[in-house]
């Protein structure tokens, strides 16, 4: 039926935000010289007038074009419905960018209260794919959003720098867009990103298998034994090569570095009190250069080991109860810590004694 223009109101639901005046006077043009081929749908209001459901842009033309009236199929449909039919039709028409998806998607959990599955199942579309939409606008900060809007980067792109903390969001996109990650690139380089802790133990007071149920328990990749001997008079457990057989079984990474060690001729004396902490860190500092240890190189390694502890004997990492001493397993990971770059997929934030 035919329905005058003037009664026919936009659609309260119009998920599109930005109108296209190009495309509009292009449709304007075909309509005025074919006609309209489909009608526009509606639904009836209260007060005699009609609200747009699918049709705005043939609706705006008309308008352009100084219709009176408009073929139309009027729908008796509540409000929720229409809603989702609104998105649907242009859902089909690919007329929206995914941000409006997004937006509009949420606007409908929020007037109607609908659930995320009820939504999917009424769109036809997965829950994975509306908690996706959402991300994009509930998860991710303003920098993204723009980024996906000017197509600098994909909606995957967007909803994989979601899983950050917004205050990490931008520095993490600058990353992505200086490199021009692709998507399994982008997988890879958040992984990094995200391993930003560096742990380390001691077996002293424990025995394997309660040392292993921790490291188990705190999801550890690598362990890396930095005792200068890879041997224990005391735990035989704990022999290098007693370890990397426990390990295999088990599916952690095992690697000793003897080089980053401490000779006894210095850890005895510093543990009798003879050297203090100032001069034990002192001297390691120096054996590190005298090695030449590439701090760079070892943040790099750690980084692409996934979870990575360092071993020693110490119960503790710093002085805590009866340890009046420091282990230098905290002054690695202290260095570790404080180790300067530009790119963020280096840096470490925090250390965790276990």
């Amino acid at each position: 039926m035919k329905i005058k223009v003037n009664k026919i109101k936009l659609s309260r639901y119009e998920p599109r935000e930005n109108i296209d005046e190009e495309y509009l006077n292009e449709l304007a043009e075909s309509i005025k010289k074919d006609g309209l081929w489909n009608p526009i749908l509606v639904k009836r209001l209260n007060n005699g007038e009609y609200e747009v459901i699918s049709g705005g842009h043939r609706l705006r033309a008309a308008k352009k074009l100084g219709w009176e009236e408009i073929d139309a199929k009027i729908l008796e449909i509540d409000d929720d419905v229409a809603a989702i039919l609104g998105i649907k039709t242009n859902f089909l028409q690919k007329n929206l960018t995914d941000i409006e998806e997004a937006k509009a998607i949420k606007r409908i959990i929020d007037e109607f209260g609908m659930t995320q599955h009820e939504i999917a199942e009424r769109l036809g579309k997965s829950p994975a794919w509306v908690s996706n939409r959402l991300a994009l606008i509930l998860d991710v900060s303003k920098k993204v959003q723009l980024a996906l809007e000017e197509n600098k980067i994909s909606t995957t792109h967007a909803v994989l720098i979601s899983r950050l903390r917004k205050n990490e969001q931008d520095i993490f996109l600058e990353y992505v867009l200086k490199n021009n990650l692709t998507i399994e690139e982008l997988r890879k380089a958040l992984k990094k990103y995200q391993n930003k802790k560096i742990f380390t133990i001691g077996y002293s007071e424990r025995d394997l298998d309660e040392l292993i149920k921790t490291l188990q328990e705190n999801k550890i990749n690598t362990l890396i034994d930095i005792r200068d001997s890879g041997k224990s008079s005391n735990k035989p457990q704990f022999n290098v090569d007693i370890l990397k057989r426990e390990f295999k079984k088990i599916g952690i990474n095992y690697i000793h570095k003897p080089e980053l060690g401490v000779i006894y001729q210095i850890r005895a004396p510093y543990i009798e009190g003879y050297i203090s902490h100032e001069s034990f860190k002192g001297w390691y500092e120096w054996h590190l250069q005298n090695i030449n240890f590439n701090i760079e190189e070892f943040v790099k390694f750690l980084k692409n080991n996934g979870k990575c502890c360092f071993m020693c004997m110490e119960r503790y990492s710093k002085p805590q109860k009866n340890q009046k001493h420091y282990c230098h397993r905290y002054f690695l990971a202290e260095k570790v810590l404080n180790f300067k770059t530009n790119n963020p997929l280096l840096e470490f934030k925090e250390i965790i004694d276990l």
